[in-house]
């Protein structure tokens, strides 16, 4: 699903704009043409956003078509081994990449051509890594992510309501009156961040992280420092990327404030070791589809629109405390929150489910809304039919 999250879909319900946003109304009567890009011509494509939280788009890498996730928190581009291998880049300058935790050994290949909605770009060079935990979390193989460097020269619009994106050339984006600018910044290892005031505190960097599915990430170091945990429910999650796989805290933020644009009730990941020295955490997809979106990296900016609440991606919070890896015909337990029913129940890291209240789990788990379960409201009780035949039944409650 997201390099950055494989189990936690740690989304929440209930979230909400806090700005006195446009009314539905308004939202809704809004035309293509209040995306403005002068002369330029705008061409739409689909955007699949996979089980609420990753944005999948068609690339073409060298003229073979790709499986791709928006990833802007990458610096670089990153193709899976399997796509290296068909493309023949089997040979590449092996260096170390740092992850958001965690380094990592890879291949560095030049001079990669790679076509998004119409628009091809030379890539100076692409890293070649493992992204089977990727793939397992989505349960759908991911051929590449397409990191910031793919952002460069181009106006990339998100349409989240109407599930679409355009790529038009940078510059050409005339902002309304109903569009926030916000200043892009590059740290050290060339990451894209925004400033945001976190529960009423001094604005600091975040990335802005569309591979991410955490709705917010913190480093753990400033959240305690700043006393953002006092008085919360902290519970664990386990986060995979092509850093590998590492435990880290949950809890809720309150509130956070970017520009003007609040957000309440954020589920928020605490990172453990967090290795950028430009940031103190990251922005995710699921708080940045709430708004309307354009990419100028180039101008140094992202414009933000706020989107009416039916308009807007849910923000989903699990409330089962099994974290999953998916696969065509089973869900793997990779984690198991703590203090979740999950953990009182006494489920174990490798219980695989075949069966979501009744229904088996295939390949179009991710497509369609079985996914969705864990996120149901506290109470409700699910049944999960194990590989051995026996069916569990678990009570979805709120535990961070």
């Amino acid at each position: 699903m997201s390099r950055r999250s494989l189990v936690a879909r740690l989304v929440a319900c209930g979230t909400g704009l806090v700005l006195g946003s446009p009314t539905l109304a308004r939202q809704t009567s809004r035309s293509a043409a209040s995306w403005n890009f002068g002369a330029a011509h705008l061409e739409w494509e689909p955007l699949e956003v996979g089980t609420g939280d990753t944005l999948l788009v068609s690339a073409q890498v060298r003229g073979v078509p790709a499986r791709a996730v928006l990833d802007s928190g990458s610096g670089a581009s990153i193709m899976s081994t399997a796509l290296a291998a068909k493309l023949g880049l089997n040979n590449g300058e092996r260096r170390m990449i740092s992850g958001l935790s965690a380094k990592a050994p890879v291949l560095l290949v030049r001079d990669i051509d790679v076509q998004l909605a119409r628009e091809t770009r030379r890539l100076p060079f692409a890293v070649v890594g493992d992204l089977s935990s990727v793939s397992a979390a989505f349960g759908r193989p991911i051929d590449v992510l397409l990191g910031a460097d793919m952002f460069t020269g181009s106006c990339i619009a998100l349409d989240f309501a109407n599930r679409r994106m355009a790529v038009v050339k940078s510059g050409t984006f005339l902002a309304g009156p109903d569009w926030r600018a916000v200043a892009l910044g590059r740290g050290a290892k060339q990451e894209l961040f925004i400033r945001a005031s976190v529960e009423g505190l001094s604005p600091v960097p975040l990335m802005i992280d569309l591979g991410s599915s955490a709705a917010l990430m913190l480093s753990s170091a400033y959240a305690r420092d700043q006393g953002l945990l006092n008085g919360k429910l902290v519970s664990t999650a386990a986060i995979g990327g092509v850093d590998g796989v590492r435990i880290n805290d949950a809890f809720t933020i309150q509130n956070i404030n970017i520009e003007g644009l609040g957000v309440s009730n954020v589920p928020t990941l605490g990172m453990r070791a967090w290795l950028s020295t430009s940031t103190v955490g990251n922005v995710g997809l699921p708080l940045i589809a709430q708004f309307d979106v354009v990419f100028d990296v180039t101008a140094g900016f992202v414009w933000l629109r706020p989107l009416g609440p039916r308009r807007r991606l849910p923000m989903l919070k699990d409330r089962s405390g099994l974290g999953l890896a998916a696969s065509p015909t089973a869900l793997t337990v990779v984690h198991v929150a703590a203090n979740s029913p999950a953990e009182k129940a006494g489920w174990a890291v490798g219980d695989r489910i075949v069966a979501v209240n009744g229904h088996s789990i295939d390949a179009n788990y991710t497509r369609g809304e079985l996914w969705q379960v864990r996120s149901r409201p506290a109470g409700t009780l699910v049944k999960l039919t194990m590989a051995s035949g026996d069916v569990r039944e678990l009570r979805l409650a709120d535990y961070y």
